[in-house]
């Protein structure tokens, strides 16, 4: 080793700016500490949106949520469908009434095959309300 070589792979004036890679080639150690440390970042932002990927239990609360709001909105413009077929069949009928019940059933039938849902459940409602007169009735 010469007197112009660093000793134990640093220079004399900036302490540790570089060293020796066992092959004779200089290595900048402040850059190699500087990729390690946006690396462990980088690992760091990978490992948290992996968990987060991770966690089926708030993906499967979210997904449900969706799922919810988009029937709530289904449901509600069904009801406001039916809301205005009501209110039409009802001016008509008023008009002329045997064309207006033909009508108005066509009508009906065709806006329960489109959207059966709200049918459905208003169904359910009436039989559920007939059920609890009865029983209160009967009682």
């Amino acid at each position: 080793m010469t007197a112009a070589e660093p000793r134990h792979g640093r220079s004399g004036q900036g302490g540790d700016r570089y060293s020796h890679n066992g092959h004779g080639a200089a290595v900048d150690v402040a850059a190699l500490r500087e990729e390690i440390a946006r690396t462990r970042a980088g690992l760091g932002a990978t490992v948290e949106a992996l968990a987060a990927k991770a966690d089926v239990k708030a993906r499967a609360q979210e997904a449900m949520h969706s799922s919810v709001t988009a029937a709530r909105l289904r449901m509600r413009e069904g009801v406001e469908q039916v809301a205005v077929n009501a209110a039409y069949v009802g001016r008509e009928l008023r008009t002329n009434p045997r064309r207006s019940v033909e009508d108005g059933l066509r009508r009906m039938v065709r806006s329960a095959r489109e959207r059966p849902a709200p049918w459905v459940v208003g169904s359910a409602l009436l039989i559920l309300a007939a059920l609890i007169r009865y029983r209160n009735h009967r009682t």
